[in-house]
């Protein structure tokens, strides 16, 4: 295991980490991922068969020696960068620096080979803006056997830094596919057999009462204003859950969760 040393804080991958660190990926793409637990879950993916690579690490010097079993477990390719604590606090972006963060390519799955499977099950984010939310409804989704994570534009990115520190670790397990075009999707989704679902408060027909199985898209809305009408427009259920009267509503995540196992549950937990 080599480790390089880095002492200059004008040094070309310091630069692309404290880059990455803040926007949440790199200009190629990579996940940039912070702290020993993404770390960890990122090596777990691999180990478990996953084609998530981890291209560099950034480790400060008193975490050197604290993840050192960590770091042997690395692939000899990756590249191994240690500072001073100093200037990995100066990199990092969470208040209390842990030591350690990585670059990750994740690998880039297939759509359409996704909706060939039969009864899929893709959750679909529209206009999120919270990533702390979005990141707990990706752990949901992947707990609750979801087959995929789809945002539509306008819709906070699944690679947010914050997301990810909530997400658990899902973004390396679940297929994601950030960013797209509602038409392209919803047409994409019809022409494939594919319920689409619309959660939606105000709908007099309950969760319960509606079949989920079979190949299901479920959409879900911004944490205010829910789904904005031309996307709800595009599913053909809309479907609420039965709430104590007087209250307005749940939280967009708890929301999801409830969809999510009722949709298990009707499935007998099959994932």
């Amino acid at each position: 295991m080599h480790i390089r040393e880095v002492t200059s804080s004008t040094n070309a991958l310091l630069k692309i980490f404290r880059r990455a660190l803040a926007d949440g990926v790199t200009r190629e793409g990579w996940l940039a991922v912070e702290g020993p637990r993404s770390v960890e879950e990122a090596l777990k993916a691999r180990g478990s068969g996953s084609e998530v690579t981890i291209h560099s690490v950034l480790v400060s010097r008193s975490g050197a020696e604290r993840f050192k079993s960590m770091l042997a477990r690395l692939a000899h390719e990756a590249e191994i960068a240690q500072v001073a604590d100093r200037l990995f606090q100066n990199a990092a972006q969470t208040q209390t620096p842990q030591g350690i963060a990585a670059l990750v390519e994740l690998p880039q799955p297939d759509l359409q080979e996704i909706l060939a499977h039969r009864d899929s099950l893709l959750l679909v984010a529209c206009g999120l803006q919270d990533p702390g939310n979005l990141g707990a409804i990706m752990r949901s989704a992947e707990a609750l056997g979801a087959t995929a994570l789809v945002t539509l534009r306008e819709t906070v990115s699944p690679f947010n830094p914050k997301t990810i520190r909530s997400c658990a670790g899902s973004v390396f397990r679940l297929p994601v596919f950030p960013g797209q075009d509602p038409g392209a999707l919803f047409e994409r989704l019809r022409a494939t057999g594919v319920t689409i679902v619309a959660t939606d408060r105000h709908s007099a027909s309950k969760l319960v009462q509606a079949d989920l199985r079979g190949s299901l898209a479920l959409l879900v809305g911004n944490e205010a204003s829910g789904l904005a009408e031309e996307i709800a427009g595009e599913a053909s259920l809309r479907l609420s859950i039965p709430i104590r009267l007087g209250t307005d509503s749940v939280n967009v995540a708890a929301a999801t969760a409830i969809f999510l196992y009722e949709t298990a549950r009707q499935r007998d937990f099959r994932y």
